[in-house]
């Protein structure tokens, strides 16, 4: 499945190493082509952006996979990671649940394993289902709220 880099992940990548960027995109196209038509979420954080994979709109509950982007490397991460078979060893991580895979160049995103990762990751038991089938990718920007205004003199009451 071939989408294209939705100009909203490219304006929020821009910050980032290319090296890092293109691992993340090659990572993305990799995800997709496992998976297929789902929503896509992508949450710009302070020095890291992160996209989020659900078979639903309820990105937490239903999450698959994501895919975060650090200043040298690219983290493919699994909320259930633990739960997964893994005979090329490639998840790392200690946490009660999660695991990731470190994924360094873009070549790393197709190393054997992960697609059979992404696969198990999908089969997940307790993954809602959307109500009517995706025909495409669902790709939103979540940003954070605006603060409110608050004005430049101190508030004396």
């Amino acid at each position: 499945m071939l989408t294209k880099t939705p100009p909203d992940l490219l304006d929020a990548l821009r910050r980032f190493e290319p090296d890092a960027t293109s691992t993340l995109i090659a990572a993305r196209a990799v995800v997709l082509d496992v998976i297929g038509p789902c929503h896509e979420s992508i949450f710009p954080i302070k020095k890291l952006v992160s996209v989020l994979y659900s078979t639903t709109e309820k990105r937490m509950k239903d999450n698959i996979c994501l895919l975060v982007i650090y200043r040298e490397h690219v983290n493919l991460m699994f909320p259930r990671g633990v739960e997964l078979k893994d005979p090329k060893g490639l998840l790392e991580g200690s946490g009660k649940a999660m695991r990731h895979v470190k994924l360094r160049t873009p070549d790393d995103a197709d190393k054997a394993g992960v697609r059979q990762l992404i696969a198990q990751a999908k089969k997940r038991k307790g993954l809602g289902k959307p109500a009517e089938p995706l025909r495409t990718v669902v790709t939103i920007l979540k940003s954070k709220r605006a603060e409110p205004a608050t004005p430049s003199w101190p508030r004396l009451f």
